[in-house]
């Protein structure tokens, strides 16, 4: 836990048993960094966050005063704000599985874009205490510093003490998943995908994944490699592709003429989101190579306009599922940490096709 944290936290908690009476002053920073053993800087600090928060305000010549006493914040009213990269597509199903739970618990619902500038966010941040917000649900930026920018946006979050469930893909710290998070099973999701395809026929896979640090896309790798070992099928390294982390209509393009390029093409390519689905689809048109009779292509996500129109196999995650998720845990009585991993569905569809007739 941050210094300045636990120094507020103990002043709040003084001040709703009264200990600090509203209208009366704190202890002064000399007081209170001989009692904490911390610096000046840190019971400063924690002095910025009562007075961002509404706890206190700061009167020049006097010292910090109690506003108000935060007692009885449960019977507050609720709020969630879901923040979200400003470049991000969004599903509706995510949005719309939140804006009923919490609806449902009596919270208001809004949405924010944030940029990848912390300072920026940090600005969101306080408004967002300001407004007496009860907590954020959070999607990562994907982007090639995934985790030392998010794992700083959810430091800000702690400094702030704003309750944060993050979805889509956990952030990680030494190893370890932060906080409460809800999302798909990513490795499982894969690797049923694998040996139902390789149930029915498929024997030659191929991959092409982009950010492979990113937890959510190692473990569908992690699921199609360990499919394909369970289903007794080699794991051909030279036809598993990365994509540079450049603009989405190019993703996944260079990669698929390296796959084609080999002496044996594979029967199938794995693409570890939809839109490098398209990608491969519309370049293998582009090749003159016919889908599915000459190869096969999935993807990832089961985004409603891809999928359907293009007949596209992919998998289907719990996006409504997700979402309200994510607002009941965020609005529940604080608990242990909650990291839930929700199952998937292969959804098999014309775009993989073998002599056994999966997919049409």
């Amino acid at each position: 836990m941050h210094a300045q944290k636990r120094v507020a936290d103990e002043l709040l908690r003084r001040i709703a048993v009264a200990q600090y009476a509203v209208g009366g002053r704190l202890p002064t920073e000399n007081e209170l960094t001989g009692e904490f053993g911390v610096s000046r800087g840190t019971v400063r600090r924690a002095f910025r966050r009562l007075i961002e928060s509404g706890v206190v305000e700061h009167r020049h010549g006097v010292g910090c005063i109690v506003r108000r006493c935060d007692a009885n914040r449960e019977t507050e009213p609720k709020s969630v704000m879901f923040l979200y990269p400003e470049v991000m597509l969004l599903n509706s199903q995510t949005i719309e599985g939140m804006q009923r739970s919490a609806f449902a618990q009596g919270a208001e619902f809004g949405m924010m874009a944030i940029t990848p500038d912390p300072e920026a966010v940090r600005g969101t941040v306080v408004r967002l205490k300001r407004n007496r917000t009860s907590g954020v649900v959070f999607i990562p930026f994907i982007r090639h510093d995934f985790h030392g920018l998010n794992n700083r946006l959810l430091d800000l979050f702690e400094e702030y003490d704003l309750r944060c469930v993050v979805i889509d893909t956990p952030v990680i710290r030494r190893n370890a998943i932060r906080g409460d998070f809800v999302g798909q099973d990513d490795y499982n999701a894969m690797r049923l995908l694998v040996k139902t395809l390789a149930r029915n026929g498929f024997r030659r896979f191929a991959s092409i994944r982009v950010f492979p640090e990113v937890y959510s896309s190692s473990r569908r790798f992690c699921g199609t490699v360990d499919g394909l070992e369970e289903a007794g099928l080699p794991v051909y390294g030279e036809l598993h592709r990365v994509s540079e982390d450049g603009p989405l209509p190019e993703q996944g393009r260079r990669q698929l003429r390296e796959i084609l390029n080999r002496p044996e093409t594979p029967d199938v390519i794995l693409c570890g989101y939809d839109l490098i689905a398209m990608n491969v689809l519309d370049e293998l048109k582009k090749l003159g190579r016919r889908v599915p009779d000459e190869i096969s292509v999935a993807g990832f996500g089961d985004t409603d306009y891809y999928s359907t129109l293009f007949e596209l196999t992919s998998v289907r995650q719990p996006m409504a599922e997700i979402g309200r998720r994510a607002v009941e845990i965020l609005l529940g009585r604080r608990r242990a940490v909650c990291q839930e991993f929700l199952p998937c569905e292969p959804v098999l569809r014309r775009s993989c096709r073998t002599p056994g007739g999966i997919g049409g």
